[in-house]
C-alpha cells in the first residue's frame, strides 16, 4: 500500500506524487461545504440514512466536515471513501493544526486510521456514523465495492494531474454504485469530466464555483443499466422486520446477536445445550491470528480482513478478562511456510514483524495477535440477550404472514422475521447439500511449562498460562465423532510442541523432554470446515431457483445479465469457520448486518463471492454439471 509523499508549502499540504495541493488553506472547510457537503442538504428531508461515497479521501476533510451535519442528529451516515495513498496519522494532525479547524475530530480520526493494507477498513466513528476506508487504486477498488450511493464526492487531484482517476471506466463504476437520481459533485468542469458524466448516464449541470472558481459540476444519475456481472453472486434485498432468531450460541452466534442488537434488532439465541459455548467456542483459551497464505491468495486476503475486523471489535467490546492483545508467534517450520510468510515483508509490515534468527525456526510476530477466552467472550457478547437453552433445531417453514416458524425438538415452535444459522459443526446435519465436514479436535491442558506472554504456533500451538493452565493443541480428525478425550491425542499434542519448549525461560523443560509435563485435563470439540476452507457466510441461496435461472452458466458465465440471485427469504448462515473462527466469526456477523440492513459490504466483492453459500453450485454449473 502506497504512502504519500507529503510536504508543506507554507500552511498548505502539497502532494509530491501529483504535484498538486490537497486543498487551499484559505477557506478549505467552507469550500468543502459548498462543493460537497451541501449536496446532502438537497435530500436531507427525504430519508433517515445516507450512503455517501467519495474518490480521494486525502486528509479526510470532506468526511469530517460532513460529520458535523450528523453530530446532533438521529440520521445515519455511511461514508465510503477510496484512497490510494493513506497518509500518516501525524501528518493528518499537522494539517488540521495548520487549518485551525476540526482539530479535535481530526485527532480522533488519526487515531482510528487503519494499517496501510489494501482493502476495505471499517471505522465506527460515532454511533450513527460509519466510515469505510477503501485502500487501493480506484481503477481496482471500485470493482470490489457493492452499494447504492445517494451522493458521490469526486475529489481526486485535478484531471490534468491524475487523468486515470477521471476515466470513462471510473465514471461507469460510479454509476453502477449509485441509485437512480443519485447526486455527484466535483469542483472540476474539465472536458473529460463533462464527457464522462454524460457517457455514464448522468445529467450534468454546471453551477457557480466556490469563491473565485467560475464553475463546478453537479450531476444527477438519470439512467442506469440493469445488467450486472456475476448475477448469481448478487446480494439479497434488505430484510424487513426486527425480530431475529439465531441458532447456535458459540462465538459466531453470540457476536451476531451482539451486533444486531446494537442496530436495534430484537434478538433471540436458541442453543441445543444447557449453556453457552459448549463446542469449539468452549475452549479454555484460543488464539486470534490470521491464516497466512501468499499475499495475493484470496483465502489469505479474507483472513487478513477478518483478523483486522476482529481486532477492532474485540478491543472495543471486550476487556483483558476476555482477550489479551500480547501478540502471537508463527514459526515457519518448513521451507514452504518460510517462503510464504516472508512474502508479507514490506507489504504488511504494520501487522507483522519478521525474525529470521528466531528459535527454533524463522518466525512471524503478529503484533495484534491475541490470547482469547472464547467462553467468556460468548458470555459477555450474549449478556442481556434472550437465550433459549435445550432448543435443538429440527426444521423451519415460511408462513403466509411472512414470518418464519422454527421447530425445535421437544419445545414450542418459535416465530421470527429473520433466521440465522450459526450452527458450527452441527451444520453438517442441517445442510446436507453443502460440502461441509466436521473435524474433531482435542486440546490438552497442562500446568505452566513455558514462561511466555504471547502464543506460539508451529506444528502445534501453546497459549500463555491463564488461571494456571496452558492450552496445547490441537488434533485434527475429519468426520470422526468421539466425545471422550484420548491419552494418545494428548501425547500427539505435546510432541507437536516439543521443539517450542526451548523457549522456556526457566529451563525446567528441555526440547523433547516431555516427562515433566503435568497434564491437568483435556477437552474435545468439533469444528466445521467447508471443502474450500472458506467460511460460509451470507444469505442462504434457493437451489431450485439457481438451477432454473443459472442452469446455462457453462455457456453464459461471462455474460452480464439482468437476473438476480434468489435466496430463501430472510434466512442467513454464518458457519464453517474452522480453527480460526475467533476472527472469521466477527467478519460473518458484520457481513450479515450489512446484508440485512442494506449497508455497503465490509469486505471486497471478490471475497464476498468466495464466502457465498451458492459458490459450490455455481462452480458445478460453470462446468456444465447439473447433477
Amino acid at each position: 500500500m502506497k504512502k504519500p509523499r507529503l510536504s508543506f508549502k507554507g500552511d498548505t499540504a502539497y502532494s509530491e506524487d501529483f504535484n498538486d495541493i490537497y486543498f487551499n488553506t484559505d477557506g478549505a472547510r467552507a469550500e468543502s461545504e459548498y462543493v460537497f457537503a451541501s449536496a446532502v442538504d438537497e435530500i436531507w428531508d427525504n430519508q433517515d440514512s445516507f450512503i455517501v461515497a467519495e474518490l480521494g479521501f486525502g486528509a479526510g476533510l470532506n468526511f469530517l466536515n460532513l460529520c458535523q451535519k450528523f453530530k446532533n442528529s438521529s440520521k445515519k451516515l455511511h461514508f465510503v471513501s477510496v484512497e490510494a495513498f493513506l497518509m500518516d496519522a501525524k501528518d493528518m494532525v499537522k494539517i488540521y493544526a495548520k487549518l485551525g479547524t476540526l482539530k479535535q475530530d481530526a485527532t480522533r480520526l488519526a487515531k482510528l486510521l487503519p494499517p496501510r493494507v489494501a482493502g476495505i477498513h471499517r471505522i465506527n466513528f460515532a454511533s450513527n456514523i460509519t466510515l469505510d476506508l477503501c485502500l487501493g487504486d480506484a481503477s481496482l477498488m471500485l470493482n470490489e465495492l457493492d452499494f447504492q450511493a445517494d451522493v458521490w464526492f469526486l475529489d481526486g487531484f485535478a484531471p490534468s494531474k491524475n487523468e486515470t482517476m477521471w476515466s470513462t471506466e471510473i465514471f461507469n463504476q460510479i454509476a453502477r454504485l449509485s441509485r437512480l437520481k443519485a447526486i455527484a459533485r466535483t469542483y472540476s468542469c474539465a472536458k473529460i469530466v463533462r464527457e464522462n458524466f454524460a457517457l455514464s448516464g448522468f445529467l450534468l449541470e454546471l453551477r457557480k464555483g466556490y469563491a473565485k472558481k467560475r464553475q463546478m459540476s453537479h450531476a444527477v444519475l438519470n439512467e442506469k443499466s440493469e445488467l450486472i456481472k456475476e448475477p448469481y453472486f448478487s446480494r439479497p434485498k434488505p430484510s424487513n422486520g426486527k425480530n431475529v432468531l439465531i441458532i447456535g450460541a458459540g462465538v459466531a452466534g453470540c457476536v451476531s446477536a451482539f451486533m444486531l442488537s446494537a442496530l436495534g434488532f430484537k434478538t433471540t439465541i436458541a442453543e441445543m445445550h444447557e449453556e453457552l459455548a459448549t463446542n469449539g467456542s468452549g475452549n479454555h483459551c484460543g488464539i486470534l491470528v490470521p491464516l497466512l497464505t501468499k499475499p495475493d491468495v484470496n483465502l489469505g486476503r479474507m483472513h487478513i480482513n477478518a483478523f483486522l475486523q476482529a481486532v477492532n471489535f474485540y478491543k472495543n467490546t471486550m476487556s483483558k478478562k476476555e482477550i489479551e492483545f500480547s501478540g502471537a508467534w508463527e514459526f515457519a517450520f518448513d521451507d514452504m511456510l518460510k517462503g510464504r510468510y516472508f512474502l508479507h515483508k514490506g507489504i504488511n509490515d504494520e501487522i507483522f514483524s519478521f525474525d529470521m534468527m528466531a528459535r527454533p525456526y524463522p518466525a512471524v510476530f503478529i503484533k495484534d495477535g491475541a490470547t482469547a477466552r472464547p467462553k467468556k467472550m460468548c458470555k459477555k457478547a450474549a449478556r442481556g440477550q434472550n437465550i433459549l437453552f435445550k432448543h435443538r433445531y429440527i426444521s423451519h417453514k415460511h408462513l403466509k404472514s411472512g414470518k418464519i416458524s422454527v421447530k425445535f425438538d421437544g419445545q414450542k415452535s418459535v416465530q421470527t422475521d429473520i433466521l440465522i444459522f450459526a450452527t458450527g459443526s452441527h451444520s453438517v446435519q442441517i445442510f446436507k447439500n453443502l460440502p461441509i465436514s466436521s473435524v474433531r479436535g482435542q486440546v490438552t491442558h497442562v500446568d505452566k511449562i513455558l514462561d511466555i506472554s504471547a502464543a506460539l504456533s508451529a506444528k502445534g500451538y501453546i497459549t500463555p498460562a491463564k488461571d494456571g493452565i496452558q492450552v496445547v493443541g490441537a488434533t485434527y480428525s475429519r468426520n470422526e465423532i468421539y466425545d471422550l478425550p484420548r491419552d494418545s491425542d494428548d501425547t500427539e499434542n505435546l510432541e507437536k510442541i516439543s521443539e517450542l519448549l526451548i523457549q522456556d525461560l526457566s529451563q525446567k523443560i528441555q526440547k523433547n523432554d516431555l516427562s515433566k509435563v503435568e497434564i491437568l485435563g483435556s477437552r474435545v470439540g468439533y469444528r466445521s470446515y467447508s471443502s474450500d476452507r472458506f467460511p460460509i457466510i451470507g444469505a442462504l441461496h434457493d437451489e431450485a431457483a439457481y438451477m432454473r435461472d443459472f442452469g446455462d452458466l457453462f455457456w453464459s458465465k461471462k455474460k452480464p445479465s439482468a437476473l438476480r440471485a434468489s435466496y430463501e427469504p430472510n434466512v442467513f448462515v454464518n458457519f464453517a469457520h474452522g480453527s480460526r473462527g475467533l476472527g472469521t466469526a466477527v467478519l460473518g456477523a458484520t457481513l450479515l448486518c450489512d446484508l440485512i440492513t442494506g449497508r455497503p459490504l465490509c469486505i471486497e466483492k471478490s471475497l464476498f463471492n468466495e464466502l457465498h453459500s451458492a459458490r459450490f453450485l455455481v462452480r458445478k454449473l460453470k462446468k456444465g454439471i447439473k447433477g
